[in-house]
């Protein structure tokens, strides 16, 4: 009876070492940093990716909005209980020049963020009347920019166009009560040092 037992128990076990041994070869034929599509994601939760794509890799859209859209919305869980009143976003190529109207008693805060393929920075100049700014933003960082701004009479928000790379421009406009604001309260006028 015994004997019966080990007959079954051998061709599965050698089933099973050629399983294993297909497993370890598949491995060892990856390189580094190169997952199969059936690759399973981590038990411990990652920082998702927000940086600019490596320089080897080409830039894609999808990739690149996605990347974007992380960015805008690392913002959700800071307090302020933000109100969107507009979002958009831009090709590179056509840069933006988006003019906002800004009624009411809350204040504005435009979070703003760019990815491209080679670009580390776009400048962003905020008008009001006779009154400018420009500022650095940053492209492909994992937290977007914010600017504030109060209410009052509509202001222009313009970033550079770049013709030379792919590239996109993703912004909102909310609104915040005015003890929610963060920082400078007003980034047209500009708050010194």
């Amino acid at each position: 009876m015994r004997l019966h037992r080990l007959r079954h128990l051998v061709p599965l076990g050698a089933a099973l070492a050629f399983l294993l041994s297909g497993c370890a070869d598949g491995a060892e034929k990856e390189s580094p940093g190169q997952a199969t599509a059936s690759a399973k994601a981590p038990a411990t939760a990652e920082e998702p990716r927000t940086s600019a794509p490596d320089r080897g890799r080409p830039w894609e859209p999808d990739d690149a909005l996605q990347r974007a859209e992380r960015a805008l919305d690392a913002y959700d869980d800071d307090g302020s209980r933000p109100e969107r009143a507009e979002a958009g976003s831009a090709h590179l190529a056509s840069g933006v020049n988006k003019t906002f109207q800004a009624p009411g008693k809350r204040w504005y805060r435009l979070d703003i963020t760019c990815d491209a393929a080679g670009v580390d920075e776009l400048t962003l100049t905020l008008t009001r009347g006779s009154r400018e700014q420009a500022y650095g933003i940053g492209c492909g960082d994992r937290e977007a920019d914010q600017f504030n701004i109060p209410p009052g009479a509509p202001f222009t928000a313009r970033v550079e166009t770049v013709r030379s790379v792919p590239g996109l421009v993703l912004w909102r406009l909310n609104t915040v009560a005015p003890g929610d604001v963060d920082g400078c309260a007003d980034d047209i006028e500009g708050c010194g040092g």
